[in-house]
């Protein structure tokens, strides 16, 4: 069998045709895997960049290796990918975000990108991976900036593509939080240095097969020949190493691998996840500073290798003898796994007295798990255990929230300083001095519900938007008692089909309609209209299916059918409030005096529902609150 090695640019590995075979083309990659990838390429790229240096300087920096595809040559001068679909396919969808970026501003000098995604072929423009239909028809209208460049726009067209499937769907949510997982520094003005970057600098090994049965054979090769120990069985001999009794080992073996075992039932690399968010929660002392040049710190070095890192840190694990290597084993590791499962179940599984760590699920906050780690004690009471994890994830919705409001992003990069200085503040702490603590944090930070009055359809993210409807909604109806809620998970859920919630305008776009509509009662400017109809106060949620029909109606065309919807659109009703007991008794003691029905919906009306909001936002997030949940 003659195999062939290449060490290519991922310029020149995505400018060749591939095909899939039929057991290569299910799309498995999660969001930690697409911000660990990111993560990694972009610190790399930033710990070189110097601001004196030109495009060309790119070319000398680091190179990032991404991994290796088994390949084999199949028709027509194609090659069929044995492994490695799941990196190739991230990478083109990487590409189909920055040629978006490029499209959308010509000026930007962003390189040509284009020969790495598709070509003309047989007049055609094909892919450069042979796809199914709908995948080829999702990453079609994900390049279209002419058709769809509006993300909502985008969203839409993506949900009319016919039998998308659930790989499809996955590889289409990750597209759309690729802005995310770039920081801040890149996004303002180092993308064409880092797409340089992206194309000469990161590196694919490819290796050639004669054929596909002989690329199985170097893969079960690869991946399954010899002993091969991963960081968790190098950490398990470790400690079973310091644990002299016979009986002891026998014990700690068992314990060990029930825990693993458990973890894994989360998902396969959760072992390794829950590991390295156990350590920086509880012994991580420092961090990589913010100068160019700085060390890695705990953070980074229990990130790149948590195994090595403790190993050569037993002291500050307090393992001196084979008693504490067996303590750690039988009782600190089993108690903080089953809180960090706990975690991980709430996160997904809506529970009321729990639900800030589902708010935070809901965001992507995956940092919560440390934050809230840090903060328990293996001595901590059940009792003191609940509170910890309520008051602990409350602060971090709180902190998220006062950033959205205040149009900050919240992606892992530019949280990740804070949170660990906070995982510092609260190590370990007894519960009363804990929300002392995070009631401090609440007065220091710099954010408050004041910036609710910036947010708009315009300057906040569309899923930020949502969120921050969904809880004035989901306050609403918990508040009133209301039988028929929806309620925050379905809200926020984005796999509903035409149920699905989106953002919707209660006044359309054609404004010459809305003012013949309003008659003397009209009160926008005609310039500042289209900014107006953006505003907070202007918004509401409804089911897809819904938003679409009723997109180009006039309010007063729209108002009766929103007595059949959710509660946002209800509160414009009389019918929401006639012989409704329940409404005004809420309404009087949380003291919502704009909470009315609103039968014209002008300019006045805007600002007076903003005002509702306000006072909603004022209501969720509050040091009061904070402290209520820790009784």
């Amino acid at each position: 069998m003659e195999i062939t090695f290449d060490r290519k640019t991922v310029g020149t590995c995505l400018q060749q045709r591939f095909i899939l075979p039929t057991y290569q083309r299910e799309y498995k990659w999660e969001t930690k895997h697409l911000r660990e990838l990111l993560t990694d390429i972009q610190e790399v790229f930033l710990d070189a960049y110097d601001p004196a240096h030109g495009r060309e300087d790119v070319g000398s920096y680091p190179a990032y290796f991404m991994g290796t595809i088994i390949t084999t040559t199949a028709d027509a001068g194609t090659k069929s990918i044995i492994d490695g679909q799941q990196r190739l396919t991230t990478l083109l969808m990487i590409m189909a975000f920055f040629s978006r970026i490029r499209t959308s501003n010509p000026d930007s000098s962003i390189s040509n990108i284009d020969s790495m995604l598709r070509r003309q072929l047989y007049g055609k423009s094909q892919f450069n991976i042979e796809f199914d239909q709908d995948r080829a028809e999702l990453f079609s209208r994900m390049v279209d900036v002419s058709k769809y460049g509006d993300l909502q726009a985008l969203d839409d067209a993506i949900d009319t593509i016919p039998d998308l499937s659930e790989s499809s769907r996955r590889i289409f949510a990750l597209f759309r939080q690729i802005d995310d997982f770039l920081v801040d520094e890149i996004k303002r003005s180092l993308i064409p240095f880092f797409v340089d970057y992206l194309i000469e600098r990161v590196y694919i090994f490819e290796i050639g097969v004669p054929k596909e049965q002989d690329g199985h054979k170097v893969f079960v090769t690869m991946n399954d020949r010899g002993l091969k120990l991963t960081p968790i069985d190098l950490l398990k001999g470790h400690f079973l190493s310091n644990i002299n009794s016979a009986e002891s080992n026998r014990r700690a073996n068992e314990k060990w691998t029930d825990c693993v075992r458990d973890l894994r039932k989360l998902g396969p690399d959760e072992d390794s996840d829950f590991f390295k968010t156990w350590l920086r929660a509880q012994y991580a002392r420092t961090i990589r500073g913010k100068n160019r040049g700085d060390q890695p710190g705990d953070f980074e070095l229990i990130g790149d290798s948590y195994h090595r890192w403790v190993i050569e840190r037993d002291d500050l694990l307090d393992l001196k003898n084979s008693d504490q290597f067996y303590n750690f084993i039988e009782s600190r590791l089993p108690f903080f796994a089953a809180q960090y499962r706990k975690i991980r179940a709430l996160e997904t599984s809506y529970q009321e007295e729990f639900s800030a760590v589902f708010h935070n699920g809901s965001r992507e906050l995956t940092l919560q798990y440390m934050a809230i780690l840090s903060s328990i004690d293996v001595m901590d009471s059940t009792s003191d255990l609940e509170r910890k994890i309520r008051v602990v994830s409350y602060f971090i919705d709180y902190y998220a929230t006062m950033r959205v409001i205040n149009l900050k992003d919240n992606n892992y990069d530019n949280i990740r300083d804070y949170m660990f200085s906070l995982c510092l503040k609260i190590r370990r702490k007894p519960v009363s001095e804990l929300v002392d603590i995070l009631a401090n944090e609440i007065k220091s930070l710099e954010h408050t519900t004041d910036g609710l009055a910036r947010m708009s359809y315009g300057t906040v993210k569309n899923k930020n938007l949502l969120h921050i409807l969904a809880r004035f909604a989901d306050f609403l109806e918990n508040g009133v008692e209301q039988t028929n809620r929806v309620g925050f998970a379905a809200y926020v859920d984005r796999n509903r089909g035409a149920r699905t919630f989106d953002v919707e305008h209660v006044i359309p776009s054609n404004y010459a309609e809305v003012s013949a509509d309003l008659g003397s009662a009209n009160d926008f400017a005609t310039r500042e209209f289209a900014v107006d109809r953006d505003q907070l106060g202007a918004l509401i949620l409804l089911p897809r299916g819904r938003n679409r029909s009723l997109k180009a109606t006039l309010y007063s065309g729209k108002l009766p059918k929103y007595a059949g919807e959710n509660i946002l659109a209800q509160t414009l009703t009389d019918a929401f409030f006639d012989n409704n007991p329940q409404v005004a008794a809420f309404k009087g003691e949380k003291g919502l005096v704009e909470l009315e029905p609103v039968s014209v919906f002008n300019k006045a009306a805007i600002e007076k529902r903003f005002r509702l909001y306000k006072r909603l936002a004022d209501l969720i997030w509050n040091e009061d609150t904070l402290r209520n949940l820790a009784k």
